[in-house]
């Protein structure tokens, strides 16, 4: 963010203290998808706001909104003898799969339905390569089964030292699982994340989609909640 956002976009490459390139597709859905995880880590709500800037510039100038998907480069790129739409995964994963996750999982966290649809339209834009050769689009499987079972998100509220035994409690191997802890004094929080109210002590709600519970005042409870639907 320090030497490659320039002017409100990203830049490629970086080299010698020089910033150059537009950045490509691959670049802000992998970065995304890098600021979700590190939210999860150490959470900051710059990482987010970040985040979403970066998903607008992929709605914004990167999207087909006629047939769906992303191009892998922008529309104010230079002009190219083709400008291609990869959904297929190559030495990586494919910009559009991981994209489609990315925004699903930051539409989810954040209320935002425009990314759940935009992530809807890549899905439904890759559907006939993923039928055909399911192995060579692999990241694109990986984001319809989050479309069509959507990750369980813990977001846990509450003062930072009170927060290691509940740390303690969520830690563990859950590939379907998002988990954010967030100081309750925590300002600058997106809407759907300043409505999950802090208590005195730490709280947790657990969405799953778009559906909160209440908020869960107790480890015990939170444990109890998370073992209806396993890791």
């Amino acid at each position: 963010r320090a030497s490659l956002w320039r002017d409100g976009r990203l830049l490629a490459s970086f080299k010698d203290g020089r910033a150059t390139l537009p950045a490509y597709l691959d670049d802000h859905a992998f970065l995304i998808d890098g600021l979700v995880e590190l939210a999860q880590t150490r959470f900051d709500v710059s990482m987010l706001h970040f985040a979403q800037e970066l998903a607008e510039l992929l709605l914004a100038h990167f999207e087909d909104r006629d047939s769906g998907g992303f191009y892998f480069t922008a529309d104010d790129h230079e002009p190219l003898i083709h400008r291609p739409k990869p959904f297929s995964d190559d030495s990586t994963p494919s910009g559009n799969g991981v994209a489609a996750r990315a925004l699903l999982r930051l539409g989810w966290l954040l209320g935002e339905t425009r990314y759940l649809d935009a992530a809807e339209r890549a899905l439904r834009a890759g559907w006939e390569a993923m039928s055909r050769y399911p192995s060579g689009h692999a990241s694109l499987v990986t984001a319809l089964e989050d479309w069509l079972h959507p990750v369980e998100t813990v977001i846990v509220r509450g003062d930072g030292p009170q927060l290691a035994a509940w740390r303690d409690a969520l830690a563990g191997y859950a590939p379907h699982r998002l988990v954010f802890f967030m100081d309750a004094d925590a300002a600058g929080l997106p809407p759907a994340l300043a409505a999950k109210i802090p208590g005195a002590t730490p709280v947790a709600y657990v969405c799953r989609g778009m559906t909160c519970t209440a908020p869960i005042g107790s480890i015990e409870l939170l444990r109890h909640e998370l073992a209806a639907t396993g890791p």
